[in-house]
């Protein structure tokens, strides 16, 4: 894959910082961990928490030195999908983003050597806790709604069985994804901040899956710098990026995400349901 340096970095860095355990995400239904990379900032916990005279909170702890760990061990058994291959989805999610130029999944990468056995590793993003994917559309920005408008030809896609409302994470400071401001009309400002697409556990199954609550835009046309993207990414899954993908992912998904993209191409419209249930539960 194509990465600025501070993608590169990143990747580094999670493959091989040290971690500690900070806690669980007690809502999540696979294992959830936040752990935090000690490269920076050795000190344990508990020495943390002699300095503070406390507890450390989150807000006590470098944003940058946070990630969310899936371990493979702690994946609950699905019906539909093979069992152990849900962390590798949260990857192969992220390889898909950069892949498409829209950088809208954090920094995820494999990770053997973490607490409680082999699973993804997911940069942790600062984000505003209220917002989430019903709040940022009826706000209206068209930066912010150009993001989300990628983000439904994404999941599509990756064919997302689980694009929940609170799944869309918006971090106000950052700047926005360059090629979707192009697709809003060319706004620049960076006030809008950066929507980010997390929990891709259950994605890439070769059948129709796609359950989101994003379906306000069903079978409008697809703008037409999105679909230049979608191209792209066709032509590349015959490459490295394809070959990349196939450690992942089974060479029947790698096929049905190329399918998908060419149906995107065809119709030039978003998706509209398939599936008996089209909306995940709950909602958030």
């Amino acid at each position: 894959m194509t990465e600025v340096p501070e993608t590169a970095e990143l990747v580094q860095r999670l493959r091989a910082a040290p971690l500690e355990v900070v806690g669980r995400f007690a809502d999540a239904s696979n294992a959830t961990l936040l752990v935090r990379l000690t490269d920076r900032d050795p000190r344990p916990l508990e020495e943390l928490a002699a300095d503070l005279g406390r507890a450390p909170e989150l807000d006590d702890l470098a944003a940058d030195d946070l990630a969310v760990y899936k371990p493979e061990r702690g994946e609950r058994p699905l019906w539909d999908f093979p069992s152990g291959t849900l962390h590798r989805r949260e990857v192969a999610a992220f390889e898909l983003s950069i892949a498409l130029g829209w950088d809208q999944v954090p920094v995820t990468v494999l990770r053997a050597d973490a607490p409680f056995g082999r699973g993804s590793l997911q940069h942790y993003v600062a984000h505003d806790p209220e917002a989430h994917h019903f709040t940022l559309w009826e706000g209206g920005l068209p930066a912010v709604r150009a993001q989300l408008e990628a983000m439904v030809v994404f999941d599509a896609l990756c064919n997302n069985a689980d694009r929940k409302a609170g799944h869309v994470l918006h971090a106000p400071d950052a700047t926005p994804v360059p090629a979707l401001l192009r697709a809003a009309g060319g706004e620049t400002t960076p006030e809008p901040g950066r929507v980010w697409l997390i929990d891709h556990g259950v994605t890439f199954h070769p059948d129709p899956k796609l359950r989101t609550v994003a379906w306000e835009l069903a079978e409008e046309e697809v703008p037409a710098v999105l679909l230049a993207d979608v191209d792209r990414l066709r032509e590349r899954l015959a490459g490295e990026f394809g070959a990349r993908l196939r450690t992942l992912l089974a060479d029947d998904e790698v096929a049905a995400l190329e399918r998908r993209a060419v149906t995107l191409l065809t119709t030039g419209r978003y998706p509209f349901p398939e599936v008996a249930h089209p909306y995940p539960w709950p909602l958030l």
